[in-house]
């Protein structure tokens, strides 16, 4: 099973909650391991791309390990948010009182999901206002063919 599989099934079977101790432990330690090797788990200054070559963030702050997956954090100044909007089915969170996060995408056909964490959270250690992508949603090739 592949790991968005897994963090898929967790996220259904717990709804988001902090799993055990045990749990936490043994599905971060997965997460950490499946970091592809272009990114530093520190952070990093190259740029980062969708799987159809649109820039995402040009440099990064860390990586966060949570219970539900592995995610690259970066702010404001670091992000291409020119390209960035909210999908039509996710705008209802721009007006709710206190969203976890905001969600936007790119118009490439990758179907990326960027979070703009609103407030913090029991199962990771996401920042407010700071952006978080999926590491199995990037590359750090502008085009996928390219060497």
């Amino acid at each position: 099973m592949n790991t968005l599989q897994i963090q898929t099934d967790l996220a259904n079977k717990y709804n988001y909650k902090p799993l055990s101790v045990e749990l936490s432990k043994q599905y971060r330690k997965l997460y950490e391991n499946k970091i592809p090797d272009f990114l530093d788990i520190f952070g990093g200054t190259g740029s980062l791309f969708t799987t159809e070559g649109t820039l995402i963030t040009d440099g990064y702050e860390r990586i966060v390990i949570g219970d539900y997956g592995a995610f690259i954090e970066f702010n404001e100044t670091q992000s291409n948010r020119q390209d960035y909007h909210v999908p039509k089915k996710e705008r209802f969170r721009l007006h709710t009182n206190i969203p976890k996060y905001e969600w936007w995408s790119i118009d490439d056909g990758s179907e990326i999901k960027i979070y703009k964490q609103k407030r913090g959270v029991a199962y990771a250690d996401y920042l407010p206002n700071k952006y978080y992508v999926s590491v199995y949603d990037v590359t750090n090739k502008k085009n996928e063919g390219e060497n």
